[in-house]
């Protein structure tokens, strides 16, 4: 297939990482946070690949975002806790 650049496979990895978390959460909070992923990886589908800062913004947004839904007091998309 297409040979991703080194940012790309970090994002599709970081991606998968997300739905993975996501899928450890109660069937109703899952759908949201799939749902919120999917949603952001959209919204930024179209940065420019030679923006590097700004993609690496993003990924960095991700992994904190991972790290927020990986959290087992986290219940829901948004990060709200209980």
């Amino acid at each position: 297939g297409t040979r991703l650049s080194g940012l790309a496979r970090q994002a599709l990895s970081l991606h998968r990482a997300l739905l993975r978390a996501a899928r450890r959460k109660s069937p109703e909070a899952r759908a949201g946070i799939e749902a919120a992923i999917r949603a952001e990886f959209e919204r930024h589908r179209h940065l420019d690949p030679r923006d590097l800062q700004a993609i690496e913004h993003r990924l960095r947004a991700g992994r904190k975002k991972l790290t927020l839904i990986d959290d087992p007091n986290v219940v829901a998309a948004s990060g709200v806790s209980r």
